[in-house]
Parts: structure tokens; sequence; C-alpha cells
């Protein structure tokens, strides 16, 4: 594709997606039977209901939510994109990373049963509210909030999720950012809109202490594992050095013997042994080459673990800097 054509796709993928941006939300009204419904579609309302329709509050909150202290000015990340879908990668209260379905037509953002789960929160006992989803089907779904959703650098805190059967990352994520698109070289950059840095509440701070508490235990565990595997390491290398000393004693025994037979004089009984000697301490040596090639092999092995118990401890690093 030519790049002047490129840069008008760009151009237009932008634009198409900057009203959604700038103008996503829910919309309720009531039936005759006087069921309640909610859609992020304003032409999926009946057309006998749109004088009667109202904004939704769901996901009012998140439209005025500010970036964390510790997200920068600008922000930008890699997707990958599947047909016209954007996905990226997120991380769920500082330690459960995910992959998000960027969805500018829906207001909140959702997460799965299975991670709501694995971060402590039972989705039965969260209050619920009904929705209309994208097929048009009304759904009822749990609410919960997390204390932070954050994508690359890009941190928001206090977000209130649904908790469904897909993941999706939402206005109220979105709507804190500047949003924009480089089609070309697969980048959503994220602006925070905020200059002024908010100061964090006491239950944000409580839970990054927690999770920093967390991370240094982590860090523990893996100094640990990295002592274990270098006390391993040195256990192979004194079996090794034993063995290349066994090694050594059987080399100078076989040049004995092949020096001794060579020099000798012949005798047909006295060959005999003396060639099954040289067998067998041909097959000794064999023996002890293989098996400091197999500890060396498992040398190997414990030192590209190690390396990836460090890369952890860095990662872990890294990100108690970012909660702090």
């Amino acid at each position: 594709m030519p790049s002047c054509l490129k840069k008008i796709v760009i151009i237009l993928v932008g634009t198409l997606l900057l009203p959604t941006l700038l103008h996503a939300g829910y919309y309720k009204w009531v039936d005759e039977q006087g069921k309640i419904h909610f859609t992020d579609n304003y032409q999926r309302i009946p057309e006998k209901y749109r004088n009667e329709v109202s904004k939704s509050n769901y996901g009012s909150k998140k439209q005025v939510k500010a970036p964390s202290r510790t997200t920068p000015e600008q922000v930008v990340v890699h997707f990958n994109r599947q047909h016209n879908a954007i996905f990226v990668n997120a991380v769920l209260n500082w330690k459960l990373p995910v992959i998000f379905h960027m969805d500018t037509g829906a207001t909140s953002s959702m997460i799965t049963r299975q991670d709501a789960l694995a971060l402590g929160i039972d989705p039965d006992s969260k209050p619920k509210q009904r929705g209309r989803i994208a097929d048009g089907s009304v759904v009822e779904f749990p609410v919960t909030y997390l204390s932070s959703i954050s994508v690359g650098d890009a941190e928001v805190n206090n977000v209130e999720v649904a908790i469904g059967n897909s993941r999706l990352l939402g206005m109220n994520f979105l709507n804190a950012f500047q949003v924009s698109i480089d089609a070309e070289k697969g980048q959503l950059i994220l602006e925070r809109k905020d200059l002024e840095k908010k100061s964090e509440s006491p239950s944000v701070r409580a839970e990054k202490n927690n999770s920093i508490a967390e991370l240094d235990n982590q860090i523990e565990q893996y100094e640990v594992a990295i002592r274990a595997k270098e006390n391993v390491i040195k256990q192979i290398e004194s079996d090794i050095n034993y063995r290349e000393r066994e090694k050594k004693k059987a080399e100078s025994i076989l040049k004995g013997v092949q020096d001794r037979k060579r020099f000798e004089s012949s005798d047909i009984s006295s060959d005999s042994s003396k060639q099954r000697k040289i067998e067998k301490t041909e097959e000794y040596i064999e023996r002890i080459d293989r098996h400091i090639e197999i500890k060396e092999d498992e040398i190997e092995m414990q030192k590209k673990q190690i390396e990836q118990l460090r890369d952890g401890i860095s990662q872990c690093y890294g990100m108690i800097d970012r909660l702090r």
C-alpha cells in the first residue's frame, strides 16, 4: 500500500473512532411491560420510546476518573488486531495480567468471573445491573470496583467493572485519556487529560502497600530459589571434579596396560587378559564422559532457571517503583 494511502487510512480510522470515544454512553428506557432496558447504541432504541429515553448513570463515575499519580503524560502501547477488533495487554490490581478487547462503545469495562475469583472477589456477593449488550440481548451482571487497571504505564484507579463472559476495556478507563491510534505501527497512544496529578485515596494507598508487601515476599522467594539452585550447581560441579579425577586415573591405568601389552613378550592368554582390561577401562572412561556431559547440561539448565528468576526479581522491583 502506498505511504500516502496508509496515512489516509490512519486518518480515517481516527476520524471514525473519535465520535464514539467522545459520545459513548448507556441509554435507558422502559417498555410497555414495565421492563427496564439499557443500550449503548441510540439506534437500537425503538422509535416510540426515544422521547422517553434517559441517560443511565451506569458508568458515569468513570468518565471523571483521572490517571494515577504514576502515569506519565503520554503512554504508547502496542496492540494486536484481529479483523476489526483491537486487543491490548493490561494488568488488574497490579498483579493479574489479562488481554482486553478495547471497546469504545462500552461505557464500562468488563472482566470475567475467573478474573474476579483470581483477585479474591466473589461475584455472587456483588450487586447486579441489567444492560443490553452489542448483540441486542439483555443480560444481568455483577458489578465491582478494581483498585487499578493498567495498560502499559497508563493506570486508572477505583474503576467500576462488570463481571461477565468477556474482557472489555471500556470508556470508564479510556475517558481518562486522549486516545489516538496509529494503525500503521499498531500503536495505541494514551495522553492523560489532567495536567495536575491527583492525590491517592487511603484505600488505594493501602492496597498498593499490600501489593508492595506481596512483591517483596515474591522477591524473597525468588532469592531463596536462586540460592538453592546455586547450591545444586556447586554439588554438580563437585561431582564433575570427582569424575574427572576418576577419569584421569582410568586413563593412566589404560595407558599402562597398553604399554605393557605392546612391549611384553607375546602370550595369548596374557594378551587376552590385557585386552579385556583395556576394553573395560575404555568403557568406564566412556561412562564417565557421558555422566560429565549430562551433569554439564544440568548446570546449564540451572543457570537458565536462575536467569529467569533474576528477571522475575527485576520485574518485581520495577513494579514496586511504580507503586511507590
